[in-house]
Formats: structure tokens, sequence, C-alpha cells
């Protein structure tokens, strides 16, 4: 039995709230304010306040801008013991909107044609939780984010922004009143050390035999010193490419598409599957200056643009999860 480390609930409850409250229609919260937040690149006002305030924290606390108890913080995410603190804080998150968090862990060796495969056998642990449709559904959408770090580096941009946007389109998925597909979220390890724990989530899909429509990843979400609110399709198949188009549209943004190999998606892609990275403007030159830097902190962080980035993933996975 794998050891848990015990956070201190209270604090926990303070941070995030003890229990989800009633979820609000999204689209209700939408109506109001669309137009203005469409010409304006903005979220609208009431998923902003959804948002925010638990993306912040989140980052904070995976930084170790803010401490998890009085005894216990994070530098860093990188060792089994800081790791383990990281997927106990993701899955209080995950239980505060009424899902069941689950660890994967895992044993694998990376093909040969991977250059960290010198390095086999990895292991390491993923965590995921299932949203489930809301009428009898085969279908799956993963969205995934890697949790871990770079041995000297916080990991605010790389990659905490990336579990925040999870973590907030989770949130308004799970407030939808229609889901006719299934939706996994997942964090992955070892992303940084060969793709590890993508790899070995792939596996684990093909041996639940799930039936996935796509698969989107999201890797350093929280830079955007232009204003210019763009980001970057990394590998995208031709559908999700149209996809991201059709909903980036309304906002003026550019949508650009990159052939950048070097996140999860990666292995998605190369085991066939409809899948795209999701990132900031990383070829296109207004991407953080601090990755993998130990200047990589919460403060760098563009909460407005990761806040944007999350709304459009969530207008990306409601119009497929409600097909």
């Amino acid at each position: 039995m794998t050891l848990r480390i015990l956070i201190t609930g209270l604090l926990l409850c303070t941070i995030f709230g003890c229990k989800s409250e009633k979820n609000t229609p999204i689209h209700q919260m939408e109506m109001d304010s669309k137009s203005d937040a469409l010409s304006n690149k903005t979220v609208p006002n009431g998923i902003l306040e959804i948002l925010q305030p638990e993306q912040r924290q989140l980052i904070s606390i995976l930084t170790g801008a803010s401490k998890i108890n009085e005894d216990q913080s994070l530098k860093r995410r990188r060792s089994e013991k800081e790791k383990l603190l990281a997927r106990n804080v993701l899955d209080r998150m995950l239980q505060n909107i009424g899902l069941m968090a689950q660890e994967h862990p895992y044993r694998v060796n990376l093909p040969d044609y991977n250059s960290m495969s010198k390095h086999n056998p990895y292991t390491g642990t993923n965590l995921y939780a299932i949203i489930p449709s809301t009428v009898p559904s085969n279908e799956y959408i993963i969205l995934g984010a890697h949790y871990d770090t770079v041995e000297e580096s916080p990991g605010a941009s790389d990659n905490a922004t990336g579990c925040a946007l999870v973590y907030g389109v989770s949130k308004l998925i799970s407030g939808l009143e229609n889901r006719k597909k299934n939706l996994i979220v997942v964090f992955f390890d070892q992303e940084e050390t060969g793709h590890a724990g993508s790899f070995a989530f792939v596996n684990f899909a093909k041996e639940k035999a799930y039936n996935i429509h796509s698969v989107h990843t999201a890797d350093q979400v929280g830079w955007d010193k232009d204003g210019d609110r763009n980001i970057e399709l990394e590998l995208p198949t031709d559908y999700l490419k149209s996809v991201y188009g059709k909903h980036a549209k309304p906002f003026g943004i550019t949508v650009y598409t990159t052939d950048v190999t070097s996140s999860d998606h990666k292995e998605w892609r190369e085991a066939g599957y409809n899948a795209v990275g999701i990132t900031e403007e990383y070829k296109h030159g207004d991407t953080s200056p601090h990755w993998h830097e130990p200047t990589d902190t919460f403060e760098t962080v563009d909460f407005d643009y990761l806040a944007f980035v999350t709304y459009l993933v969530y207008k990306v996975i409601e119009d497929q999860i409600t097909l």
C-alpha cells in the first residue's frame, strides 16, 4: 500500500472550501457578459469568479508561494515525497468538485527511439478522475497536464499552469447538465523525464479499452507578455485544429499550429489518437523566459491569460462532450 502523507484538512478546507458550492448552470453565467467578453478577449465575469481564486491558490501551493500546512510546503515537484504531496493537493481539489481521484502507479520501459530510454525502467504515479456522462456512453475525452518539475524549478509556468487549467475545465464541465461523453482528467508524472507518465497512461487506456474521442494536454499556459491572448496547438489533428479555430474565432485571436513534440501530447499522437497539445506562444516568441529556472515562480504567472485559455479549452470540450 502506498504511504500517504497526511495533509491538514482544516487548512485545505480554508483554502479550497470543504464542499463544492451548488453549480449554477454555466450557460446562465455566460449570457449577460458574453458579448463584452468576446470583444475584449476576456472571460465572462461569472466564469472568471469561478476560475481565478482556485487557480491562484492551486499554483501558489504547488510552487511553494503558500504552505500546504504549518510544517509542509513545496519548493518543486521532483522527488517522490514532493510529488506525493502535490498529488494529495490535487486529489483534495478534485474531491471538492465531487470527483474521486485514483492513482495510476506504473513501471514502464520507454521505447528505444526515446532518448531517455537509456534510463529504463521508469516508475511513477499518475492521478486521474472520471467525470461521467449524464447519458449512457462508452466514449471518453481525455484532458491532462503534467505535475512534475525539473530539479531546481518551482514550476509555476511549467506546469502548475497546466494543472490549474485542467482543474478549471473540470470544475466547469462538472457543472454541465448535459454530457454525452465521459471526461477523464489526468495529471501526468514524469513529463520531464521522457514523458514516461503519459506513455504509461496511453498503455493504461489501451488496457482498459477506452473508446477515446480526443485527447487534450496543456503545458505552459501562463505567459502572455504582449497581451494578444494567442495560443499554439502542438501537433493537432486536422479535426481538432478546426474545432479550436472555431471557438477561438469569436475572440479574434490567432491560433498557431506547430510540430513541437516536447510534451505529453506526443505520446498520444504517436499511438494514433486524435490529440493536441495546448500552450502559450512557445514557438512564436511570447513564452515564459523562466522555463526550467529557479525563477519560474508564482509571481510570473499571468492569471488573466491562464483563465482565458482555460475558458477557451472549456468551450472546446463543452462542444465535443455535448455532441
